[in-house]
């Protein structure tokens, strides 16, 4: 039985470091390659979790959006802005950056990604929003801000997977590594309310419903989850980019069933054309 509680432990810390780390990759690098299991064992264990794995090397939208953002904001080349403000660990090289600037100023996407908005019935006006907690350096920016649940997609994925991911990474971790992932809340049958251009990715919007019991809410990237009022998160400040624009067109589509789903630019999108269209110092 001793044995038996161990290797249970052993496979929920493993779980554990995947979720703080974002892939296998990072976990054995973080742990000098000296973990006692093999990376074909690693991806099986995730399996048996029902763990949705990460949407490829491009996890970490934080960076990006924060960078991109100052640029928008302060309106000087993007290498000075990477260089003034950008920490040594930043893992988003300018190269990258220049690319999503690149397909952002011509109106392209080349990514996905998916957003919730969550709601109970009970608390009708009101959506689960957390801190953004994923830039790993405060230098790099307000760690902190407000942000729905979201991340990147993998293309040609079932939607559930998509929605799955982020719930698993942004609403019930602790959930997924005690294998009680309330999968049940997902519908069959889910489409997006709205496609919002975020930089270079296309993010859909689903809105899902849970029931209010489902109230322990657990995240490495997203911290203080609770449901605040649409009012209080667009009179605030420090909101992730995106995230206000979701949340004034959800107010507008509520009790509108239009077949036509609504695709809109954010605002970063709009200042980043319109800063294109000027010359910078």
């Amino acid at each position: 039985m001793a044995d038996n509680n161990k290797q249970i432990k052993f496979e929920k810390n493993l779980i554990t470091e995947y979720f703080i780390c974002g892939s296998i990759d990072k976990v054995f690098q973080k742990h000098h390659h000296s973990i006692p299991i093999s990376f074909a064992s690693y991806a099986r264990l995730l399996s048996k979790f029902g763990v949705i794995k990460s949407a490829g090397p491009n996890s970490k939208i934080s960076e990006s959006l924060y960078i991109l953002t100052l640029l928008a904001n302060y309106k000087i080349p993007l290498e000075k802005i990477y260089h003034r403000f950008a920490p040594h660990l930043l893992q988003v090289s300018t190269n990258t950056l220049h690319r999503i600037l690149h397909y952002t100023r011509l109106g392209l996407t080349r990514r996905q990604g998916t957003a919730l908005i969550i709601t109970t019935p009970k608390l009708k006006n009101r959506i689960l929003i957390g801190n953004d907690i994923s830039l790993s350096n405060t230098s790099l920016g307000r760690k902190g801000d407000l942000s729905l649940p979201m991340g990147h997609s993998k293309v040609g994925e079932s939607i559930k997977d998509s929605i799955t991911r982020v719930l698993q990474n942004e609403v019930f971790t602790d959930m997924v590594v005690n294998q009680q992932f309330p999968y049940s809340i997902i519908p069959e049958h889910n489409k997006p309310i709205m496609f919002i251009n975020i930089t270079d990715i296309k993010v859909a919007v689903y809105h899902i419903e849970i029931p209010s019991r489902l109230n322990h809410f657990s995240s490495f990237k997203l911290s203080n989850l609770k449901f605040i009022d649409y009012e209080a998160i667009q009179n605030t400040k420090n909101v992730r980019a995106g995230v206000k624009e979701i949340i004034s067109n959800y107010i507008k589509l509520k009790g509108n069933h239009n077949e036509e789903v609504l695709v809109l630019d954010s605002d970063l999108n709009n200042n980043l054309y319109a800063l294109a269209q000027e010359p910078t110092e």
